[in-house]
């Protein structure tokens, strides 16, 4: 499989997860989701995620429009809290992670 059929079907599979999840929030069926399964997609969306970014020293924003300020933070804060950190190790993360000057 070449590179851009393996990029092709991995937009295929995001944009069939992305519906599915869609389904199930606005069906509130999220009890019927397995806690586990929460959790791993969450721990391997932040692992492509910082593997971009700092692989391809790229700037992404992490999210689109459709995440609400509130929704960011509560996972900022529940991967914050997940790590045993706290507002101060995050602001030493922070300006670590600022985008550089030109």
């Amino acid at each position: 499989m070449s590179r851009s059929d393996e990029n092709a079907r991995l937009s295929r599979l995001v944009a069939d997860l992305r519906a599915e999840i869609e389904r199930i929030v606005r069906a509130g069926a999220l009890a019927g989701v397995p806690r586990e399964d929460v959790t791993n997609l969450l721990a391997e969306a932040v692992k492509l995620y910082a593997a971009y970014a700092e692989e391809l020293e790229a700037e992404i924003p992490p999210t689109d429009a459709t995440v609400s300020t509130t929704e960011a933070m509560v996972v900022a804060c529940a991967l914050l809290r997940a790590q045993q950190m706290n507002p101060f190790d995050l602001a030493l993360w922070f300006q670590r992670t600022a985008p550089r000057a030109s």
